[in-house]
């Protein structure tokens, strides 16, 4: 368990914690001001009723101390009442300094309390120890905040005192256990956040862990989905084709041709495997080692092998600045990267269509965007893009089936190497725009 005696929650979590423990301390702040609203209004009617304050010494400071409960808890009553009446967010400072009012305001009369019966607060400082207690257990707060009420409290402690009938020995005596009570009041308090805190940042991990374990349950299930359907089909197939070749006299060429066909239903289970595993893979990794790469020569080399296996099918052109760009790159994994983009590119591209490398940076970043003029993405299929087994998967333009992995393997493996990357799309042509930071010198 972290210890918070001095500083405050990480500030990842310190808008939530604060949103939290708000509504705590509303709660807290409106059960306290009714229970003491009905204890001053009980001991004020009874008093009108059976007068008894002849009777108790100090019953003109016990008056003032309980007209000051009820007065006090029926203006917080009403604020915060007000404040909700008006829809105001529970985590306003609104309600912030409402509740911390009404705390120094408790803990002044608890003190008023302890000072009615002796007129010295050292020989009965339980209600005012009560007082703090209650705060400290009830309230949660800020170490700016606790640091200003203490101050506050210390403060007024020490002007009232003055008005009372003390020698200096007793008033050295008074301040002494008013510090005392409040470094108690100090502590207590900021256990009490400690306490909050790690309950907080705990609930907060189990909730980020229930969401990875659903985020991982949906992908076994999507996995489920593809072994179902996208492996079943070419084994469905190759069955067929099997039992018509076990129960026909077929010619030379059409064994041949179903030959062909088992080998292309193969080569899809095969590749559809291959992309879960390299999917599995990939997430698993959250570093892997990267070197400094000179980005435009890495760019040629790859369209260079990919102009080989184009065949003059279609053009694939660099453009940009010749000027050397150095990042940080795994070149297995980005190959990766760019070989998924190309590939997409083609599938959605007729014959002799052009792809396009664009090569440029700004002052941090180092650009590459990989276009085509082939058919475009829709509208509605962009925000499922970059998401595993999403229903943006399609069939090419060739009948070429899709898993869907290949654009969010892309996505992954550019966020492990710190960068971007994004879509434009229109009617006649796709972009994919990725930003690497460039190598510190």
């Amino acid at each position: 368990m972290k210890l918070y005696l001095f500083r405050s929650v990480p500030a990842a979590a310190a808008a939530g914690f604060r949103s939290s423990y708000q509504l705590q301390n509303n709660r807290s702040t409106t059960i306290v001001a009714r229970v003491w609203l009905a204890i001053a209004l009980i001991v004020v009617v009874s008093n009108e009723l059976v007068p008894y304050e002849h009777k108790i010494r100090g019953a003109g400071l016990y008056r003032v101390a309980y007209y000051s409960y009820a007065m006090s808890s029926m203006a917080v009553l009403a604020t915060l009442w007000w404040l909700k009446r008006k829809k105001i967010s529970p985590d306003s400072k609104l309600y912030r300094w409402a509740c911390l009012g009404y705390s120094y305001i408790f803990a002044i009369t608890c003190l008023l309390m302890s000072v009615a019966y002796q007129g010295n607060p050292v020989n009965n400082m339980t209600m005012y120890l009560m007082g703090l207690m209650l705060v400290g257990m009830l309230v949660v707060l800020e170490l700016k905040e606790l640091l200003l009420l203490s101050v506050l409290i210390e403060l007024t402690f020490a002007i009232g005192v003055q008005f009372l009938d003390l020698s200096e020995a007793q008033q050295i005596t008074n301040q002494t256990g008013s510090v005392f009570i409040l470094i108690f009041f100090f502590l207590l308090s900021r256990l009490n956040y400690t306490f909050r805190a790690n309950h907080f940042m705990q609930l907060q991990l189990i909730k980020k862990q229930k969401h990875a374990l659903q985020e991982a349950n949906k992908a076994k299930t999507a996995i489920l989905g593809v072994v179902a359907h996208d492996l079943r089909t070419p084994f469905n197939n190759i069955q067929a084709l099997v039992k018509l070749m076990q129960t026909r006299e077929l010619s030379l060429a059409d064994r041949q041709k179903f030959y062909d066909m088992i080998l292309k239903s193969c080569q899809s289970s095969e590749d559809t495997i291959n992309d879960l595993l390299v999917m599995a893979r990939y997430e698993q990794e959250d570093e892997y080692p990267l070197q400094k790469t000179e980005l435009c020569e890495f760019i040629v080399s790859l369209s260079e092998e990919w102009n080989i296996r184009l065949k003059e099918t279609r053009q694939l052109t660099i453009r940009g600045s010749n000027a050397p760009l150095y990042v940080n790159l795994n070149p297995e994994k980005f190959r990766r990267v760019m070989d998924n983009l190309i590939s997409n590119a083609i599938k959605f591209t007729d014959e002799h269509g052009q792809i396009n490398i664009g090569i440029s940076q700004t002052d941090r970043e180092a650009l590459l965007s990989i276009s085509d003029n082939g058919i475009g993405i829709p509208q509605h299929l962009k925000p499922h893009l970059f998401s595993a087994f999403s229903k943006a998967s399609r069939k090419g333009l060739r009948g070429e089936k899709s898993v869907g992995l290949g654009l969010s393997i892309a996505n992954t493996l550019v966020q492990q190497h710190k960068g971007t990357i994004n879509v434009e799309s229109a009617d006649n042509g796709t972009t994919f725009n990725i930003a690497l930071p460039l190598c510190n010198n």
